[in-house]
């Protein structure tokens, strides 16, 4: 039996709000994890005994993804 077709094709291309946010999670866990484990290793190579490049890096990747994700989610109106 053939599927049914939508009659709009802007709905065809529409994404599932599902899809959508799990997706963003993952950019935030990634985001996320760039930052840390990149921050650590600076923080190795240049010799800090504190996590300074671990938590600056940290802080700047998750306020990058937060104005991105206003930026994404304000897009969606």
């Amino acid at each position: 039996m053939p599927k049914k077709q939508p009659a709009d094709p802007a709905e065809k291309r529409r994404i599932n709000p599902a899809m959508k946010y799990s997706g963003m999670a993952g950019q935030m866990a990634g985001a996320t994890a760039l930052g840390f484990f990149g921050g650590r290793w600076l923080d190795n190579y240049f010799g800090f005994e504190k996590p300074v490049f671990a938590i600056g890096l940290l802080i700047l990747f998750l306020s990058s993804f937060m104005i991105k994700l206003v930026n994404d989610v304000s897009q969606d109106k």
